[in-house]
C-alpha cells in the first residue's frame, strides 16, 4: 500500500515535539497548529500526507507534483488536502512566512464544503498554488499572524476565532484565485474528475494481506476524497464512462472478490473483512447480487 505521513510522523520527522493530543490520544484527536517557516524544513519529500497543509512562502521554490514541477519565484500561498502528493525544496535563503496544519476532524462540516470550492478552482492546474502581489502576501501574513496569536492565547473562545481566521484565509484565496483564472467552459472538468476517481479506486488494490480492508466503498467515501458532491462524481462519471459510481465500485469488488477467492488460500471471512463488509452474509449477498453465486461457487470451481 501506499505510504502516507501521518500527522506523528511529520512531527518526528522534523524533530519537533509532538502535541499531547498526538502523544496521548483519548478517542479522535481533534488537531491545529500553526508555526513559522524559520523552524520549518526546507525541503519536503514527494508522498501523500493525511492531514491538510497551508503554506505561506516568501522565497522561491519548487513544488514536485505528480505531474511535473512547479516553479514559484515570489510569494505564494499553498494549500493541500489529504489526497495530494507532493514535495518540495525551498531555492532561497528566506524563511518568511507561515505553516499550518490541522487534521480531517478539525474541520467543521462548514469548512469542508469550503475546502471543496477552492480545491474545485484548480482542476485543470497541478497544484493547488497561488502566487501572490506583496499587498496579498501582507494579508494573508496578517491572518497568519492573528492565528499565531489567537494560538497561543489563553482565550476561552479562541478554537472560534481561529476557526473564523481560517475560514478568512480559504475565502481570500478563493477570491484571488477567481480573479487570476478567466472563467472557463469545464469541458475537460468531467475527464479529469472520473480519472481522479479511478485512480483513488486503482490505489487500493491488489489486498495484500486479509487484514486490510477497503477505506472508501461507497459512491460517498469517494466523493469526500475527491471533495465533490456525491451527485457531481455521480454525473461526470455517466458522462464521461457511462456508469454510476456505485456501478463502477461493485464492479471493481466483484472483480477483486473473484480473483481473491480464486487465487488465494484466505478464508470467506478474510476475503469479506477486506473488501470492508462487516459481516460474511453481507459479502454473500452482495456477491450473489453481482453474480448470481455465493461465494464458495467461486472458490469449488477451482481446477
Amino acid at each position: 500500500m501506499e505510504k502516507v505521513e501521518s500527522l506523528r510522523e511529520y512531527y518526528d520527522r522534523t524533530g519537533r515535539q509532538v502535541p499531547k493530543d498526538l502523544r496521548c490520544p483519548t478517542g479522535p484527536t481533534r488537531h491545529f497548529n500553526i508555526l513559522k517557516r524559520i523552524n520549518c524544513c526546507s525541503s519536503l519529500p514527494f508522498q501523500r500526507r493525511d492531514y491538510y497543509k497551508i503554506c505561506l512562502l516568501k522565497a522561491p521554490m519548487n513544488l514536485h507534483t505528480e505531474n511535473n514541477i512547479v516553479a514559484s519565484n515570489g510569494p505564494c500561498i499553498i494549500f493541500s488536502n489529504p489526497q495530494t502528493k507532493y514535495g518540495w525544496e525551498s531555492l532561497g535563503t528566506s524563511s518568511e512566512g507561515y505553516v499550518c496544519l490541522f487534521n480531517e476532524n478539525y474541520l467543521s462540516s462548514e469548512q469542508k464544503a469550503i475546502f471543496v470550492k477552492l480545491f474545485n478552482l484548480f482542476e485543470q492546474d497541478s497544484y493547488p498554488l497561488i502566487p501572490l502581489h506583496e499587498e496579498e502576501y501582507t494579508l494573508f501574513l496578517n491572518y497568519f499572524q492573528q492565528m499565531e496569536m489567537e494560538y497561543n492565547s489563553q482565550f476561552s473562545y479562541k478554537d472560534e476565532v481561529l476557526h473564523s481566521l481560517l475560514r478568512l484565509i480559504i475565502f481570500a484565496a478563493i477570491k484571488i484565485r477567481q480573479q487570476q483564472t478567466p472563467p472557463q467552459n469545464g469541458e475537460e472538468y468531467p475527464n479529469r474528475l472520473s480519472t481522479r476517481f479511478m485512480e483513488l479506486l486503482d490505489s487500493q488494490f491488489p489486498i495484500d494481506s486479509p487484514i486490510q480492508s477497503l477505506q472508501h466503498k461507497s459512491a460517498g467515501d469517494f466523493a469526500a476524497q475527491l471533495f465533490v458532491h456525491v451527485n457531481h462524481l455521480n454525473h461526470s462519471l455517466k458522462e464521461t464512462i457511462g456508469k454510476s459510481t456505485t456501478q463502477i465500485i461493485n464492479e471493481r469488488m466483484t472483480a477483486e472478490a473473484i480473483d481473491m477467492l480464486q487465487h488465494t488460500d484466505w478464508s470467506v471471512t478474510e476475503v469479506a473483512y477486506s473488501l470492508g463488509f462487516d459481516y460474511p452474509q453481507h459479502f454473500t449477498t452482495f456477491l450473489k447480487k453481482q453474480t448470481g453465486k455465493n461465494p464458495r461457487q467461486f472458490r469449488t470451481s477451482l481446477v
